[in-house]
Parts: structure tokens; sequence; C-alpha cells
């Protein structure tokens, strides 16, 4: 069969121990897309038209800064500016104001690189979704592995439909994968608290530090 995208980040994430196999996939992704950005997608023409009708939100700004090629970025946002430039217009109204506002809204904390990796995660999804049905050791890893963060876990449902025939065998699989990977959260969370209670004193445990943020990854994903 033919897959969405490469399989091998697919089975590499899965055979990984890890809060969520996608969220191992989309920090490599979203690595090479900064990369490229700093490097070969400088000077491509497509790539900078992108970059002026979308820029870098936040986050990806920071990673890009972070990175070696101040150069590259500072001719990427020098167009960026320019097209912004371009947007903001006299006002002599205040209707013509909060015209202009709703526009420059709109594109406030668009990101071409949020564009780009979402567009790949979401074919990710699809791919996990077929392999699932058409190979029993894929279906034994993915029976394996420890679950996935909210927002991934709502991405492969809405996938789901591309396991065809066996939908209904990954979904049932799929939620029961979650709920228990939710279950180990909520009881860690709680034997963390614990910890804090003062009847507790004295035992000599500590509260594991990695525990609330194993707990925003379940949550949030990747943020931590």
């Amino acid at each position: 069969m033919q897959y969405h995208i490469q399989t091998d980040p697919i089975w590499e994430a899965f055979r990984t121990d890890c809060d969520c196999p996608l969220c191992q996939i989309y920090a490599k992704s979203e690595s090479r897309l900064v990369e490229q950005y700093l490097n070969e997608a400088v000077m491509e023409p497509d790539y900078r038209v992108m970059v002026n009708k979308y820029g870098f939100c936040r986050d990806h700004l920071k990673k890009l800064f972070a990175g070696k090629n101040k150069l590259g970025l500072s001719l990427q946002l020098h167009t960026r500016t320019q097209q912004i430039r371009s947007q903001i217009q006299p006002c002599g109204s205040y209707k013509q104001a909060q015209k202009q506002a709703a526009e420059l809204e709109k594109t406030m904390d668009t990101c071409v690189i949020c564009n780009s990796v979402d567009e790949m995660m979401f074919r990710y999804a699809c791919t996990v979704a077929q392999m699932y049905a058409c190979e029993e050791e894929f279906r034994n890893v993915f029976r394996k592995s420890g679950g996935f963060c909210l927002p991934h876990y709502t991405l492969l449902l809405r996938c789901s439909d591309k396991a065809g025939a066996k939908t209904k065998a990954y979904l049932s699989e799929l939620v029961a994968l979650q709920n228990r990977a939710l279950d180990r959260t909520c009881h860690s969370l709680d034997c963390f608290a614990q910890k804090f209670d003062y009847r507790n004193a004295g035992s000599g445990v500590r509260p594991d530090p990695e525990t609330v943020p194993s707990a925003i990854r379940r949550l949030k994903g990747r943020i931590l």
C-alpha cells in the first residue's frame, strides 16, 4: 500500500519510551523546519512568499533567533515587515480603525512553520491509522505504547477513518491506551500530592519532580 508519509519516524517514535510518540515526531519535524528556514529557504522565492504572508509565531521566532543565521532571519523579517507595513493605512474613522485592527489580528500570530508542521502531523496521524490496519507488527508496537498527549490523541481520533475496515478495532485500542495513560497520570499526581501530607512526614520518600511536567505534557503536549 502507499502511505501518506514516510513511516520510519513513526516506527522510531512508537518504539521509544515517551509520553507521546507523536510529540517525538513533532519535535523532530519542527527542528528540521526551523533549520530549513535558517538556511536553504532564506533565498528560495516560494518560501519567501510564504514567510511574507504568514510570518512566524512567537515560539518559532525564539527558536529561529536561537539559531546561527541571524542574517538569514533578518532578511526574512525585513520582507515580512514590509508586508505588514503595506497593510497599515491612515484611519479616518473608528470603523476604518476597527477594520484595520481586524485585518492585522488575522496575521498577528500566523506562522509558516506551524502551518507546515501541522500539515505534516495530520499526514502522520493518517499513516498511523493505515499502519495499524495493514501491519500486524505495528499493531503489536502500538498496543505497547504509553498513550498520547491530548492534542495528538484528538488528532488520531480525527484521522481514525484511515484504518478502513479496522477502524472500530483501532478506535477501541486507541481509547483504551489513552484511558490507561490518563489513569497513570492521575495516580502519579495523587501520589505526588500525598507526599506533601503532614501525615507522611518523615517517610523519607520525596515527591518525583517529573510528575507535574509529565502531567502537563499529557494534557498539553510537548511544551516543557
